[in-house]
Formats: structure tokens, C-alpha cells, sequence
């Protein structure tokens, strides 16, 4: 039983991200195409876009960095 109620609580959140996503899509392209504040919006997004794929790369340099070492094992 709990894993059907877990299934439909999974669904239910599924639907809401879905129904969500579409909303948001639609307002950001009626703010995007229709408003004077289009070219502001496209400016954040951008932003925002390489902010969070420069601050992926960067995370992988300091993980990259900071990670121990490992002992060369004997070559057989």
C-alpha cells in the first residue's frame, strides 16, 4: 500500500512539474516577445546561463584539484 501512495505522490509532484514548466514557458515568452522588457530578460538569462556553466566547470577544477592522489599501483 505505501508504495502505491508513494507512486501516486510521485505522479502527482510529475504532473506539477510538467504543468509548471509549461506556465513558465509560456510567461517567459510573452514577457520575452511582447514586452519592453524582452531585451532585459534575454540579458538575465544569458547571465544566468553561463554563471551556472562556469560555475559547473569550476566546480570541476576544484574537485579535480583537491582530490587525493592515488598510489601508482604495480604494473603486472
Amino acid at each position: 500500500m505505501k508504495s502505491r501512495r508513494r507512486r501516486g505522490r510521485g505522479r502527482l509532484l510529475g504532473f506539477g512539474l510538467l504543468g509548471t514548466s509549461f506556465v513558465v514557458f509560456i510567461a517567459y515568452s510573452y514577457v520575452t516577445l511582447f514586452t519592453s522588457l524582452g531585451i532585459l530578460v534575454l540579458k538575465l538569462t544569458i547571465i544566468v546561463a553561463v554563471g551556472a556553466l562556469l560555475a559547473v566547470l569550476g566546480w570541476i577544477g576544484y574537485t579535480m584539484t583537491t582530490a587525493p592522489s592515488q598510489p601508482e599501483s604495480d604494473k603486472l
